[in-house]
């Protein structure tokens, strides 16, 4: 029989001793011998591992495993207490990214601490606080009377988050957005759940930031276009209905076409075709757009190489776009290198498209993947040029070929004297730093007339050929524009 025991020594340590004892019989008698031997360092070293596997290591809070675990026994027990709700509250700091890059992750980490222990001060003993990685928190709260005491917890959060944090002689203020999900149903999904507070994160965000936002039955319905949108995704993967198509980028001196843009849609169960802006904000939240980069890169690659046997000179370059986790992950620009190897395919044929929200969300290994990725000879663009604050800087600081002037520009170049003179500053920008300029959503002739004026190299856009298949850009190249869209 094995029987442990925790005792206190006289300099007021614990030690823990492991007792096995067993009854042998000797010379006709009954004798117990027993071992006792100290497990104090096991049962410390259990301790480590159990603490590990519950709790966020930099700041002691609860984990995923625990607060979803947590929230289901806090469900069931709704059955036990009518009238009464479970909250959650997802927590997100508004712009951590700015002091992280700003200060160092070590301020950042300290940052995380006392937040979670200022957070810590509003639970009730049968509350759970969690990280669930980053700057992400959830708070569990059992036993509320309504949505309106729900709506003034988190409200007391927000106005204490908003109280300086000094760190290192200095003080850092830090907003948060919160995200509510409430429900007297004990029979609710806990993972239903925490994805409603996180969908009316999202919309606290939307909104501005340093706000607080309720799940509501419009976001019911836009959590069940979500699941439905997910399914399709995942289904068009599975079975190989990913559908890459190309658009023509041509040059404006002579509207021929010099490179193309892999665009990628997916078939639904009806077959009907469906464009990116119904599936990529899922497909990216979901990590799904890591399989549908793979496939638009492993299409993209082969169409470079068919290109270039069948078109040679006319036909220069094929474009994708990459999002800030694949530019970090080494595999992917590792999986680049050996297709472009593999088809023969030299690296300029291939671009590298990136937008601005990408380099705003780009870790450090996400810079260094698009330096190695130029490096090794791909061609890097910035994509939707001119669409945010810090457009300038990122011509400065990061290695780029050529920039993509955004649609919103285009659609306004021949009405409007202000859009008109911006876009000649970017091209006249552009072109001292030695950057190729191509111009998106061209769709009139007066909008290439304007651009070809001021001296833009590139554009795409209905005007010269909607997004097809490669047999469309094929034609297109052999046959040449017509006359009425080739530079006077």
């Amino acid at each position: 029989m094995n029987t442990s025991y925790r005792f206190r020594c006289r300099d007021g340590s614990y030690r823990w001793v492991e007792a096995t004892s067993r009854r042998v019989t000797e010379d006709g008698a009954d004798v117990v011998i027993s071992t006792i031997r100290d497990i104090t360092e096991r049962q410390q070293r259990n301790a480590q591992l159990e603490l590990r596997a519950t709790t966020d290591p930099l700041t002691g809070v609860a984990n995923r495993t625990v607060l979803m675990d947590r929230l289901r026994q806090g469900l069931l027990r709704l059955a036990r207490s009518p009238g009464s709700l479970v909250v959650v509250l997802f927590l997100d700091l508004d712009h951590f990214k700015v002091i992280n890059d700003s200060f160092g992750h070590h301020i950042g980490d300290d940052l995380l601490l006392k937040m979670a222990e200022r957070l810590t001060g509003h639970l009730r003993p049968a509350d759970t606080l969690a990280r669930l990685g980053g700057d992400e928190f959830v708070l569990v709260a059992e036993g509320v009377t309504d949505e309106a005491a729900a709506i003034a917890l988190a409200n007391r959060i927000i106005e204490d988050g908003r109280r300086p944090f000094r760190i290192d002689k200095e003080e850092f203020s830090c907003t948060m957005s919160i995200g509510v999900a409430c429900t007297a149903d004990y029979q609710h999904d806990a993972a239903a759940m925490l994805s409603e507070a996180d969908l009316a994160l999202y919309r606290a965000k939307d909104r501005g930031r340093d706000q607080i936002a309720v799940f509501d039955e419009e976001l019911r319905t836009t959590a069940v276009f979500r699941l439905a949108t997910e399914r399709m995704v995942r289904r068009a993967l599975d079975e190989g209905r990913t559908v890459v198509e190309y658009q023509p980028i041509v040059d404006m001196r002579t509207a021929r076409p010099v490179g193309a843009e892999a665009l990628v849609r997916m078939r639904d169960d009806e077959q009907r075709l469906v464009l990116p802006d119904s599936f990529l904000e899922v497909a990216e939240e979901t990590g799904l757009l890591i399989r549908i980069d793979d496939v638009v890169l492993a299409d993209a690659v082969k169409q470079a190489a068919a290109w270039r046997a069948r078109l040679g000179a006319k036909f220069t370059s094929v474009a994708i776009n990459v999002t800030a986790r694949h530019l970090a992950d080494s595999e992917f620009r590792n999986a680049i290198s050996d297709q472009l190897e593999a088809n023969g395919v030299p690296p300029g044929d291939l671009q590298i498209e990136v937008t601005e929200q990408v380099l705003m969300e780009a870790s450090n290994s996400a810079m260094t993947g698009l330096r190695a990725l130029r490096d090794l000879g791909v061609a890097v663009g910035l994509d939707d040029f001119g669409t945010r604050y810090s457009s300038l800087a990122y011509l400065r600081q990061f290695p780029l070929d050529f920039i993509k002037i955004d649609k919103s520009f285009v659609d306004d170049i021949v009405i409007d004297p202000k859009v008109r003179a911006i876009a000649a500053a970017i091209i006249v920008l552009s072109h001292a730093l030695d950057l190729i300029v191509i111009a998106e959503g061209v769709e009139l002739p007066s909008q290439a007339e304007v651009l070809l004026d001021l001296g833009c190299d590139r554009a795409q856009g209905f005007l010269y050929a909607r997004p097809g298949p490669p047999e469309d850009v094929d034609s297109l190249v052999l046959a040449g524009p017509p006359l009425a869209l080739q530079a006077r």
